[in-house]
């Protein structure tokens, strides 16, 4: 199905929804994981009276601190892995050996998470689970477009989220009604097997090139970094902070929101996650969509846009307390939130060039993964002094700041 790059007149749409089932195992992941890893750690915390004692009056803290840990590895290997794969030369390609890697071993360890009851144990598992997936995750991504021509990478970004979508919606529809029928463990085990048909499905059917292109310049994941810093044009900066900020205000809302619907809305665990269904449902929709109006109107406007039209749909939910009607309103921002991230890492791509894909990939997830860092821990610890109440407008304030950003980003624009 592999078609050369340079002889690409128009985009091959089954080559690029073949790619995208490599972020179809991310996004099937790591929402059902987003979803319940915080409810496993409440449980066995409130259970034991040992750790119930030591960590109760701060367990949103200490939870954030664990969502905090299933990150470092993103942060910390990531970025280096995606440029490593940039030199990375076997006869599967420069991308594939890390997805070869990753992926089984990613899927072994995720099938644990919701049977261990040992607090440490659990921990441990986490940690050598996001380990796996950082191995895979900058490689996977990169993947696109090292086969797809610049004038087409908006639209097979939309597909590619397209897929990590469904995974979404997978993971909060039916793997919540696995988890109520089944058990989580079911629901966890069955989410691996998928990971691993998918794998196979990619190894089959995409062939990267040795060596796509003659390599001018070989730039590792520090390089890149104090490229971004000293040139004189700052978009790539304030597109990674944009970047930042708006993962801030994601990561929030996907971190806690399962929470927020048991202790302010006194829904089930269950109903929460399903609330976020629409919001995953419509990002999947509209991924495509949103490809073809970045390249009608560019990918700076879109994404201002999507900002915007973010922002005013949490401020709405943020007084309701109706489960129904705040899913409402999460599903059309799952409209905006397409138009801002299907078209944000192109835009990254296209400054970084094509030698450096990795590399920017890299940064682009050491960016987002400061949020997902972050996020949680400065979220818990705020919900610790003030309540669950403010989570809504504690993402717009995210928001807002990421919107100031992209008025400073004046390049990545679709290059023939």
């Amino acid at each position: 199905m592999q078609q050369n790059i340079t002889e690409m007149d128009k985009l091959d749409w089954g080559l690029t929804f073949i790619i995208g089932l490599g972020f179809f195992t991310t996004g099937i992941t790591w929402a059902l994981y987003n979803s319940y890893v915080p409810i496993f750690l409440r449980n066995i915390i409130e259970g034991d009276a040992f750790w119930y004692a030591i960590l109760g009056a701060w367990i949103n803290t200490f939870i954030g601190i664990v969502m905090i840990l299933d990150n470092i590895a993103a942060i910390t290997l990531q970025p280096w892995i995606g440029a490593k794969s940039d030199n990375t030369w076997t006869r599967f390609g420069r991308r594939m050996p890390y997805i070869l890697v990753g992926i089984p071993i990613a899927a072994f360890f995720f099938s644990f998470i919701p049977v261990i009851k040992n607090l440490a144990l659990l921990i441990l598992i986490i940690m050598i689970f996001n380990i796996a997936m950082a191995l895979y995750r900058a490689p996977v991504v990169a993947l696109m477009p090292d086969l797809i021509p610049s004038k087409f990478r908006s639209k097979a970004n939309g597909v590619i989220n397209f897929m990590g979508g469904i995974g979404a919606v997978y993971a909060f529809l039916i793997g919540s009604y696995l988890y109520e029928i089944y058990g989580a463990f079911i629901a966890f085990l069955v989410t691996s097997i998928i990971m691993i048909v998918a794998l196979i499905v990619l190894f089959l059917y995409v062939k990267e090139p040795e060596q796509p292109f003659e390599v001018e310049e070989r730039v590792g994941i520090i390089e890149a970094f104090k490229e971004v810093l000293i040139d004189d044009d700052k978009s790539a900066l304030f597109m990674l902070l944009a970047i930042m900020f708006w993962f801030f205000a994601y990561n929030i809302i996907e971190t806690w929101f399962t929470t927020y619907g048991v202790l302010i809305l006194g829904v089930s665990e269950a109903q929460a996650s399903r609330a976020l269904t629409g919001f995953a449902l419509m990002f999947i929709l509209f991924a495509i969509p949103a490809g073809f109006i970045a390249t009608k109107i560019g990918r700076r406007r879109t994404i201002i846009f999507g900002l915007i039209g973010i922002i005013i749909m949490l401020i709405l939910a943020a007084p309701i307390r109706n489960l129904w009607i705040i899913a409402l309103l999460l599903t059309i921002a799952g409209v905006f939130w397409a138009m801002i991230n299907i078209n944000s890492i192109v835009i990254v791509w296209e400054i970084g060039g094509k030698e450096k894909l990795g590399a920017y990939t890299g940064l682009y997830y050491f960016f987002s993964s400061i949020a997902a860092i972050f996020g949680p821990l400065i979220a818990g610890s705020i919900f610790d002094l003030v309540g669950f109440t403010i989570m809504f407008w504690l993402s717009v304030i995210y928001l807002i700041v990421a919107l100031a950003c992209m008025f400073f980003v004046k390049s990545g624009e679709v290059h023939e």
